[in-house]
């Protein structure tokens, strides 16, 4: 596995979900309904902080390749040992966001601005815990 190609696989996989993201969360942050509208706004705020993510970790993916021989085993190596355990500690992270984006949503059921950003979290959270989870086992 050439980890520097799942990297930017990585990236491709998040920056689609992003826009997703946003093309999903748009129209329900512009909505009159409070819980609509806070899960909309769940998904772009999101999509906007993945794709900061993805900005710094591909300059920083390119910044590590410019030193020495990006393809010496050893740096290979490294670099798969380290993407497995980034992508296995985000998935624990992951499974947290869910675990308070359902604890926010089902505790909320009278506020229905919080219950719909509980549920834009689950869904976040969801997504990127599966993403996360499969890329450290193929790492």
């Amino acid at each position: 596995m050439d980890p520097w190609l799942r990297q930017r696989a990585l990236s491709r996989v998040t920056v689609g979900w992003c826009v997703l993201s946003t093309v999903v969360g748009l129209p329900l942050a512009a909505r009159g309904d409070a819980f609509w509208r806070a899960f909309g706004r769940q998904q772009v705020g999101w999509a906007a902080v993945d794709a900061g993510v993805v900005v710094v970790a591909d300059a920083l993916r390119r910044r590590r390749m410019r030193r020495g021989n990006p393809y010496a085993p050893a740096t290979l190596q490294r670099e798969r040992r380290t993407l497995r355990r980034v992508l296995a500690a985000n998935a624990v992270a992951d499974a947290l966001y869910v675990a308070g984006g359902v604890w926010l949503w089902r505790a909320s059921p009278d506020r229905p601005g919080r219950a719909g950003a509980g549920a834009g979290i689950v869904v976040q959270g969801a997504f990127l815990c599966v993403h996360d989870t499969f890329h450290a086992l193929r790492a």
